[in-house]
Order: structure tokens, then sequence, then C-alpha cells
């Protein structure tokens, strides 16, 4: 019997395999199938080598058509698909570049789809399947969906006529309406008559794109080229930034100044209440205006930012415990989703993690203080004593190193770009670290950084409301999550980690603020040594805030952080960028090409900085 079952799944994968080539048109591409790659994670196909998932041990009928469906979008990509016009075509925004990939995805789907009733079939099951996992059957508002995941559903039903899977139905029933609002009756069917002639298709993807970003998007995202254009705002040196605040604070009475002055910020530091856990955001209290609400500190070094970056208001920003967005029921789901993930690199992780293990247990070995008046008696010196029992300094003592006074901050970004495989990894080794690191008496604290929404929020809604002003800075609400606390125990928190792959939970990122709130509850913990370990795939994106503002104002409030941050020397910063280079932020930082490299890199990072604590032993006389 299992040699039939074995049978049985290489000859489907041999069948798929072929299958694959004959549609791509690629007689001699390889195909391998592997367990890196899985629904929830593809890497792009290529045309000498693409990757599939590797069958499940139980082959069904419905993982059949699941598998098939994806071997069939990885062969429409490569037949229908050029990846240089893409490029050239596609906006610089980060969230519209994704929305037009949705587009793209959803028109060389549709080509297949229109002439193949078996692709129809498969790529539907595929959509069904995604759908039921991600939760999308149950939602209830348009924010508990990806817009990109919607976009490519709609546009892609709109263009093959096929009948919407059952999973897909509560999406449509919210995001429907909202397309037909945007775009009129005919939705993405202005898409149609170009479906096989990319550029063509891309320079009308891009008009409709504008139309459903409204004045949310600005001219320069969508220039025609693909290229974005330099605003004259970057051309602005210190003098003229300065100059157009203060216009800005006289006209508008300080509207959106998020930065204090010293005396202002010593005047409220008495006033400020902290909460638990000494966060610096609070609860506004009664008769505060937005302008206000970012002026109060506790601390002069809980603000570093510099007079160049305001903050229009901090009213609808958050702290959050993972257990407060999620319910129990829907953890305990993520987690598992997690720990099927984890199947394929466990082994890999944990062998990195027991390696780093050895290397921390190693630095615990107790050490000795010798040539003491009192203790145990030192076996080396016996025979001196016996010689000359009135000769001192003959004992020693056990020295206890000071290596365990440690904790490690590793601080997630959560946004958008994140999605599917680097957020899983992430997610993965932040759980496998946690455990080497709690073995080993190190204590650690997990913390992820988001924003509440998309396109700015309640903030921006509150800018359009006072009349936009000019210039208002950081034009979104953020989100810092608590994943685990230094404090708790990994058992606690352990179901946490699995909110990282939650849709919706990830959108943009603001690193420079995110850092400043790290940095402080790292600096008032009692521990000796501090450290701040930084996994992030870029630099800071939000197209609310920079859609108003300098293109450069989130960047350089980044630098702005990190230099203050290593100024101070009060916590050891480190960063892992995830296919993109972060050593242009941080003095010490490194880069990994793809998220399955990210496990070697952390550990590998630990291990270099834990190199720097050695205990100091004395030397025998």
């Amino acid at each position: 019997m299992k040699n039939k079952t074995d049978n049985s799944a290489e000859n489907f994968k041999t069948a798929t395999a072929a299958t694959l080539r004959a549609l791509a048109e690629k007689k001699h591409m390889g195909v391998t199938f592997t367990a890196a790659e899985t629904v929830d994670y593809q890497t792009q196909p290529n045309a000498d080598n693409t990757r599939l998932p590797l069958p499940p041990a139980h082959l069904d009928e419905t993982s059949k058509n699941i598998l098939r469906g994806t071997a069939d979008a990885k062969a429409l990509r490569l037949k229908h698909h050029d990846d240089k016009t893409h490029r050239k075509n596609a906006p610089m925004d980060l969230s519209a570049a994704e929305m037009f990939e949705a587009l793209e995805q959803a028109r060389y789907e549709a080509v297949g789809m229109r002439d193949m009733a078996g692709i129809a079939k498969n790529l539907g099951a595929v959509l069904n399947d995604k759908f039921k996992r991600l939760g999308y059957d149950k939602i209830t508002t348009r924010d508990d969906a990806n817009m990109a995941q919607a976009i490519h559903a709609l546009a892609r039903f709109g263009f093959s006529g096929e009948k919407p899977p059952k999973n897909t139905k509560a999406l449509i029933n919210l995001w429907q309406p909202w397309v037909n609002e945007k775009l009129g009756g005919d939705g993405f069917k202005a898409l149609l008559p170009h479906l096989h002639d990319q550029t063509e298709f891309a320079k009308e993807a891009r008009k409709i794109l504008k139309t459903l970003n409204g004045e949310q998007k600005s001219e320069d995202d969508y220039s025609e080229d693909g290229e974005q254009s330099d605003a004259p705002d970057n051309a602005q040196d210190s003098n003229s930034d300065t100059k157009n605040k203060e216009e800005q604070d006289s006209a508008n009475g300080k509207q959106g100044k998020g930065i204090a002055d010293d005396s202002d910020i010593q005047e409220s530091a008495d006033e400020t209440e902290i909460g638990e856990g000494g966060e610096e955001f609070g609860e506004p209290t009664e008769g505060d205006t937005p302008s206000e609400m970012g002026k109060r500190r506790k601390e002069v070094e809980i603000d570093p930012h510099g007079d160049n970056y305001l903050i229009y208001t901090k009213a609808f920003d958050e702290i959050v415990n993972a257990e407060d967005l999620a319910d129990a029921m829907e953890l305990t789901r993520l987690r598992a989703l997690l720990d099927q993930q984890m199947g394929a690199m466990s082994g890999i992780i944990s062998k990195l993690a027991n390696r780093l293990q050895r290397k921390l247990m190693a630095k615990q070995q107790r050490s000795w203080l010798f040539d003491q008046e009192e203790g145990y008696i030192d076996p080396a010196k016996l025979s001196r004593m016996i010689a000359n029992p009135t000769i001192s300094l003959t004992f020693k003592k056990e020295k206890q190193t000071e290596f365990r006074d440690t904790i490690v901050t590793l601080l997630i970004d959560n946004s958008g770009s994140m999605r599917g495989r680097p957020i899983a990894v992430a997610a993965m080794c932040t759980d496998i670290l946690a455990k080497t690191l709690e073995r080993c008496g190190v204590k650690v604290e997990i913390l992820g950084f988001t924003t509440r929404a998309w396109k700015g929020g309640k903030s921006r809604d509150l800018w359009i409301e006072q009349g936009r002003p000019h210039h208002p800075g950081r034009l979104n609400d953020l989100r810092h999550i608590i994943y685990k606390n230094a404090d708790a125990p990994l058992r606690r928190a352990h179901k946490n980690f699995g909110l990282m792959l939650k849709e919706g939970i990830l959108k943009e990122n603001i690193d420079g603020e995110a850092l400043v709130w790290a940095h402080n509850r790292l600096a008032r913990r009692p521990e000796q040594r501090k450290i701040l370990m930084v996994i992030s795939d870029g630099a800071p994106v939000d197209d609310s805030t920079l859609s108003v503002n300098p293109t450069n104002i989130l960047e350089r409030d980044l630098k702005t952080v990190i230099a203050w941050i290593e100024g101070l020397k009060q916590v050891e910063l480190t960063a892992i960028g995830i296919g993109h280079d972060v050593t242009r932020y941080y003095s010490r930082a490194m880069m990994v090409t793809d998220a399955d490299e990210l496990a070697g890199a952390l550990i590998g990072r630990l291990e270099g900085l834990f190199a720097l604590c050695k205990p100091k032993l004395s030397s025998r006389a």
C-alpha cells in the first residue's frame, strides 16, 4: 500500500511538472518540489528552474486542485508576463505598486482562464483555499481584508467571468459596492480590451489606481514613465524647513507640532501620568487639542526626533498587547498554522539555536577568585599550606559572572511588505530564539510596530476636517504591539507570535518612532547590558505621511533616532535587513537576501554580540 501511495504521489508530481512546462512553453525548464515552497509563500517562477510546494502525504482531490492551480499560475506568469515591462510601468509608491501587481496577476490568470476551463477550476480552488486560510470568509469590515488582495479577486472575476468561490462572497459583498462607487458599474471591465497587451494594460491600470486612491496619492507616485519625480521639498535645506515650520505655526496655532521645547518638557514632566509599562503614549486629557497631545513628555530623552520631524496628532496611537488584537480561539488557530510552517525549518533553526545555547552556557560556567583570605581551600596551594601553615591567601571563592544580567529586545517590522514568507520566518525565529535565551537565563522582549490603518486612518481624517494644513508631519495612527513582555515567561506568550500571520495586522512602518519606543522601554530596565535587535525589510514608508510632506521625512527621522540611540550608549543597537541593505542606517547591521537566511543571521548576530561579553577571570598567584 505504501509503495502504491508513493508511486501515486510521484506520478502526480511528474504530470504536474510536465503540464507546467507545456503551459509555460519552456520545454527544458527544471521543476523542483520542495518543502520550503508553500501555498502561503511562493517564489517567483524562473525560466530555468521553478519551485513548487511539496505535495502532502495524503493527496485528496482538493489538494491536487490547489497544487495544480499553483503550477498553473506560475506557468501563466512565465508565458504572459514580462518582468522588465512590469518594472518600467509600476508605480514607485509601495502600496500602489502592490495593487498594480494584483491587477497584473489578475490579467495573466484571466488570459489562461478564458482559454482553458481546467485552469479556471484550479485557480478557483487556490483562491477559495487562500481566503479560507486568511479568514476572509468571515470578515465584517473592509479593514479586515488587504486592499490589494481584494482588487486581485474582483478584477479577476471581472476579466474571466468565473463564478466566485464560496469563501470570497463576504469580501465581494464588502468591496464590490466601494469599487462600483469609485469606478462605476463596469468596475475593472475597462481593462478587458488590453488583457493581451501588457504595456497598454499597465497604462490603463495606473489610471484606475489613481481613481481608486482618489486624493490620497500624489501625481508623482503615478508618473507616466514609472519614475518618481523629486518633490521640491527634497531640495529644501534646514533653513527653509525652519522657515516653513515657523510660518505654519503662526498660521495654524502650532497645529500638528509634535515636538515641545525643553521648557515645555520640563513643565509637563510632572503632569504626565506614566501608564503601565512606562509607555510614552497616554490617553488625552479633557480639553487637549491634537497639537497639545503630542507635546507632553515625561523625560527629555523621550523625544530625540529634532525640530524637523512633526507629529500631527498622537490621539489615535496605541500600544497594545498581542492577545488584545485577536480572541483566544483565533490565536490558537494562528499558532497552529505557525507550528505547521515551522515543520520544514525547525531542524535547521534548532541546530543553530543549540549552537548559540552552547556558546552562552559556556560563558556562564563558574569562575574563581584566587588568593583570598577565606573561602574554599585551593588544592593547588595545599602543599604550601602543609609546609607553612601560617601562610595566608590560600583560599578561593566562586565568582558569579555578570553574563546573566542581560536583556535582549527583538523589534520586528510588521509592515505589509513583510507579508508572506518573511513575517512567517521572523515569527518562527523569534519563537526559537526566545526559548533558547530563556533557557540561558537571558530575558527577552518581543515587540512589533505597524500602523492601525492604511492611508492615514483617523489622523488623516482629522487633518482633512481641519483644512489640510501644509506639512502636517507624521499623519497616521501608530500601533506598537507587545508580543512578549520581558518579565513574562515564554509559556504565556507562546500563542502571541501567531498573530503576525493574521491578515490585516501588517500595514505601514514608521521606524523612527518605533525605535524610540523600544529603546525607552529597554533603557528603563534594571539589567546592566541591553541589546536591541531590529528586523526590517527596508526603509520606513507611510503613504499618508509621504504624500503631504518632504519625501525624506521618515528616512531622515530614522537616521536622527539611530544617531541619538548610538550616542546615548545605553542600549546596543543592531539590525538585520531582509532583502534590503540597512547598513546605510545602522552602523552595526547586516543584510540577508532571503527570509530563509534570517535564522542563521539572528544567531550569528547574537553570537557576535555575546562574544564581546567575556567574564574576567583572576590569574593565579
